[in-house]
């Protein structure tokens, strides 16, 4: 082989192995976006079903059966202290009456920290419209 086929021979290998290396590594954060939206989308779903059920006296048999579904999504999906905090609100809701006001802090501490939002610590306050006996929606 004459200099400048080795040259070119190498430069086409090059590219080549850059190319698929570029696609290999773009497939992989492609991937990893993918589960990232997938959890956030899953915490964020059960996070508004927990601050839906919060603070409220008498829950319907749909938002108990969201309760528990987002309980278990935390276990599955959230952070270490928000397991350890859906723990203790399942361990307390067992005994009598559980409070989420600590894993709804926590979640949304995560929340907002893996979606690049400013951090706080403002305490929630949830918003509860009384409805009368006898009225419909």
């Amino acid at each position: 082989m004459s200099e400048w086929q080795v040259a070119l021979f190498t430069a086409l290998l090059g590219g080549l192995i850059g190319a698929w290396l570029a696609y290999f590594f773009g497939l992989r954060r492609d991937k990893e976006e993918r589960r990232r939206e997938r959890v956030v989308a899953h915490l964020i779903e059960a996070y508004r079903n927990l601050e839906n059920a919060a603070g409220r006296q008498k829950l319907s048999d749909e938002q108990k059966d969201r309760l528990e579904t987002s309980v278990a999504a935390v276990f599955l999906l959230g952070s270490t202290k928000a397991a350890i905090e859906a723990r203790t609100l399942a361990e307390e809701t067992a005994s009598g009456m559980g409070n989420m006001t600590a894993l709804l802090k926590v979640m949304r501490n995560d929340l907002r920290k893996e979606l690049g939002l400013e951090q706080h610590n403002v305490d929630a306050l949830f918003m509860r419209m009384w409805r009368e006996e006898g009225t419909e929606e």
